[in-house]
């Protein structure tokens, strides 16, 4: 069976207040009654699949997924906002999948979401999500990860996840600080191709996440702390041979870069079989887990991308699964 660390989840009872909300992130009602999500930089269907859990285990017993962990991502924008905004319906879902995961113990686990622009408030519900409510870690967003000056605003966070426990897992979204102080409807980001270049651009600052953790000391005071990253770290495993070719010639006397690649998780998420394949080359096959994006991707393609990668049957296993179950047992 499958786990799938890369999924989202959006309780009935926080979508109902999304959709009393006048800027983003808010869910806006179509007069055919369908729905979207409007993020801080676009929009997206957001159709019955993300709150209806009952089909969603159908779903996953289809396709041999025996557990989804469940996020709210930051890509949604409302971690970001004033606390004073966002806390209460952050805490809205943290509560719901609490319940959700304690009533279907062997199919959900939850991830808790947290108020980015006060780290103290974000520690004190940490905690309550950990030791009250028995979620298995934390989402936190890619964009805070950026740069050195970034994620030292992070260290509060770790230090309390290596103190109680947790898993951390780093998903495409926006920092507090990029927050608008007057909200401008959203164009779109390119001129042509506006879908195709806002892909690269996600993967871009997955993979400057990336040079973060792995190039810099960050994580050597977090040994406990468990982590994965989205998007198979972004564009990194396509140029980090490169980035070996230039310490070769500028400092040679460095450790390659290709020798620190291994120190955290990447996940599958929106990639395919040939993408795998590069991702077990340089991260190698235990350093890399199962997700989907679902709903927002189809999980039927990403088990297909690992079934039809040229890799073998037990890397298979290991992704699909074994790295997984090691990753997360000690926080069930």
């Amino acid at each position: 069976m499958t786990i799938d660390l890369h999924t989202h989840y959006v309780p009935a009872a926080l979508a109902a207040e999304l959709r009393k909300r006048k800027i983003p992130p808010l869910i806006e009602t179509k007069e055919d009654g369908t729905e979207l999500f409007h993020m801080p930089h676009g929009k997206i269907a957001f159709p019955e699949t993300y709150m209806d859990m009952d089909a969603r285990r159908a779903f996953m017993d289809t396709h041999g997924v025996s557990r989804q962990v469940l996020s709210f991502p930051g890509l949604f924008g409302l971690d970001s906002i004033d606390p004073k905004e966002c806390f209460p319906l952050l805490q809205l879902y943290n509560d719901n999948v609490s319940k959700l995961s304690r009533n279907y113990a062997e199919h959900f686990s939850g991830l808790a979401a947290l108020p980015m622009a006060d780290i103290d408030l974000a520690i004190q519900e940490y905690k309550r999500c950990r030791n009250e409510l028995g979620l298995i870690g934390v989402i936190l967003p890619n964009n805070c990860f950026v740069s050195m000056k970034h994620v030292e605003r992070m260290r509060p966070i770790f230090e309390i996840v290596q103190e109680i426990g947790g898993h951390i897992f780093i998903h495409p979204g926006r920092r507090p600080d990029e927050v608008p102080e007057v909200h401008t409807p959203a164009r779109a980001p390119f001129k042509d191709h506006a879908a195709e270049r806002l892909a690269l651009t996600v993967q871009d600052r997955v993979a400057h996440c990336m040079v973060t953790l792995l190039f810099s000391d960050f994580l050597d005071a977090f040994p406990e702390v468990s982590l994965h990253v989205a998007n198979l770290g972004g564009t990194l495993p396509m140029v980090i041979e490169r980035m070996d070719n230039v310490s070769v010639t500028r400092t040679p006397d460095d450790p390659m870069p290709t020798s620190r690649a291994r120190r955290v998780h990447v996940d599958i998420s929106s990639l395919g079989p040939r993408s795998i394949e590069i991702g077990v080359a340089i991260f190698g096959a235990d350093r890399i887990v199962f997700g989907t994006d679902c709903p927002i991707f189809l999980t039927d393609r990403s088990l297909a991308a690992v079934k039809n990668a040229n890799i073998s049957d037990a890397d298979k296993e290991l992704i699909l699964s074994g790295n997984a179950e090691r990753l997360i047992a000690p926080y069930l």
